[in-house]
């Protein structure tokens, strides 16, 4: 038997219990238990707050099956690239197509136990003081109501405390923090006031926050104290931590933007994993460096997606685990289930799907690139310095599977996903057949195959080219570097690396200008050459000669 307190938590009971269905000899079943529970964080969701491309609708209706799975109750619409919530647009109505859509995520969003927020950024393209200008904004209110948008967001977070946009609004209010705290509460608790008459109306409340000038600074200023002294208890006030992308958010961080709004209920707005000011990576990281405090002294806890929503499921699955239950929250377990909860039941596609995001894990939070990686490649030195062939051949076969799963990686992962991250899963394919490349060469210099070795070289030198004239950025710090250090590694083993340097000259020309170094001429880098001093002479040039090490020369 299932109970919840009211059909949300019913809702929510019955995710629950999908989750513990497991087959056994073909059918499904589930072991006897009892549960009992219940959310930290009364409301929990997502933002799609990113500047860059917006989701597609069926991109956000997707979304919302997925807060539903998760027990997330609150999205929040406020896409950076929609200009009918910006200053250019917002008192124009949305046109009949969008607010079909608009119509139809909200009717998913009550299928899902969800609440659709809607977010408008009027500040650079308003006159605080323009009693039009507020009709105005209450009638973009009232449409967006009627689609069925149940929650409401001001953001001023880009407004600034010089600068008007009417003459009015500096004769009213004055300049500086307290001028615009003063404009933006006003506006505020006219927008509040106005929601307040029309619950009367609707049967329900519809909560107002407000996203302020000051988002992020810590403790009290005159900003703060204005804009408290101003707003309506019953309005939100949100933050994103201490800093734009915080790596960490404290209980005692939280206590002091509360202490600054004693009144009103302070909301959590993280910005991870969102990328926009990273575009050339993925944060595919557990959501860590939050004390449970956060979840627990929160109105709402939201965490700002990235561009690519499929990918973000999988730091969104932990931050929702986190905010259910954060004290008993392990990011290493949860960013396991969030990854088998996107690949699915097939081995091959969790494996694929681990190698994108173990790659992908390093963000402002913490330094995880390719962690499952560091052992092995780690194993692989040890042996190839200890002159073992049997433990080298081992070590080898290890990581050339790491490598030749990131290779397959494209083929693997579920559709949505390789359509959503296609130019890191290529990337990641192009550092496992680097990777793969650079075993073989350094097993052949072990066994003595000087040509084999050769051949490799030059193949994980291609490679490295390609990787580094890619935009998307993987495995930072972890694969590039087994890459220049097996290049390094088979430089010294020819005699041409650092222990040998003054052995590598360009024979058959004139000497090199200041600084030039022949290793340009073959690190594989097209942005990169050797530069002589004169054009070389029409004497027929020697035999070129590269040392194989002991024992032969090419």
């Amino acid at each position: 038997a299932m109970a919840g307190v009211g059909g949300a938590g019913l809702f929510h009971a019955a995710q629950t219990f999908r989750q513990l269905v497991a087959e056994r000899d073909g059918e499904a079943g589930v072991r006897g238990v009892r549960i009992r529970d219940w959310p930290t964080a009364g409301v929990r969701g997502v933002t799609e707050g990113f500047y860059g491309e917006p989701w597609s609708h069926a991109e956000r209706l997707e979304q919302l099956d997925f807060l539903g799975r998760t027990k997330q109750n609150r999205y929040l619409y406020a896409p950076g690239g929609d200009p009918f919530r910006q200053a250019t647009r917002w008192r124009d109505p949305y046109p009949a197509a969008r607010r079909a859509e608009f119509r139809e995520l909200a009717q998913r969003a009550k299928e899902n136990h969800v609440v659709l927020a809607w977010a408008v950024s009027p500040g650079q393209g308003l006159c605080f003081s323009s009693a039009d200008d507020r009709r105005a904004l209450l009638r973009k209110v009232d449409a967006m109501r009627a689609l069925g948008v149940r929650a409401f967001q001001l953001q001023f977070d880009d407004v600034s405390y010089e600068e008007w946009h009417c003459e009015e609004d500096a004769e009213t209010y004055g300049t500086g923090p307290r001028a615009a705290a003063r404009a933006q509460s006003e506006l505020a608790d006219a927008v509040a006031a106005h929601l307040a008459r029309g619950t009367a109306d609707h049967g329900e409340p519809l909560p107002l926050s407000v996203l302020p000038t000051e988002f992020y600074q810590e403790g009290r200023t005159a900003y703060r104290t204005a804009l408290a002294r101003g707003l309506d208890d019953a309005v939100e006030v949100a933050w994103t931590g201490v800093g734009v992308v915080p790596r960490t958010i404290t209980g005692g961080e939280l206590a002091g933007v509360r202490r600054a709004y004693p009144e009103q209920p302070v909301v959590t707005m993280d910005n991870y994993p969102v990328n926009d000011y990273a575009p050339e990576r993925l944060f595919l990281g557990p959501y860590r460096g939050r004390q449970p405090a956060v979840a627990t002294g929160s109105a709402a806890l939201t965490a700002n997606a990235m561009e690519q929503p499929v990918a973000s499921r999988i730091p969104l699955f932990t931050a929702a685990d986190f905010a259910w239950n954060p004290r008993d929250y392990s990011p290493r377990a949860s960013w396991r289930a969030a990854v088998h909860a996107l690949a699915g039941d097939d081995p091959q596609a969790r494996a694929a799907v681990h190698a994108l995001a173990a790659n992908d894990a390093s963000s402002m939070l913490g330094d995880e690139e390719s962690a499952y990686l560091r052992p092995l490649t780690e194993d692989f030195w040890d042996a190839q310095s200890s002159g073992d062939r049997a433990e080298l051949k081992a070590a080898a076969g290890r990581l050339r599977e790491a490598f030749r799963t990131m290779e397959r990686a494209p083929g693997l992962v579920p559709r949505s996903l390789a359509e959503d991250a296609g130019p890191w899963l290529q990337q990641l394919a192009l550092l496992g057949r680097a990777g793969d490349a650079a075993v073989d060469l350094l097993v052949a210099q072990a066994g003595g195959d000087g040509a084999a070795a050769w051949k490799a070289q030059l193949k994980v030198q291609r490679l490295r080219g390609e990787v580094k004239a890619a935009k998307a950025v993987v495995g930072e710090g972890v694969l590039p570097d087994f890459l220049a250090r097996a290049l390094r590694t088979a430089d010294e083993w020819t005699g041409v690396g650092p222990s040998g340097e003054a052995d590598r000259k360009a024979d058959g020309g004139p000497p090199g200008e200041s600084g030039a170094s022949v290793e340009k001429a073959v690190d594989g880098d097209p942005g990169t050459a050797y530069r002589a001093r004169a054009t070389p002479g029409t004497q027929a040039p020697p035999e070129p000669q590269r040392p194989l090490g002991p024992g032969g020369t090419v």
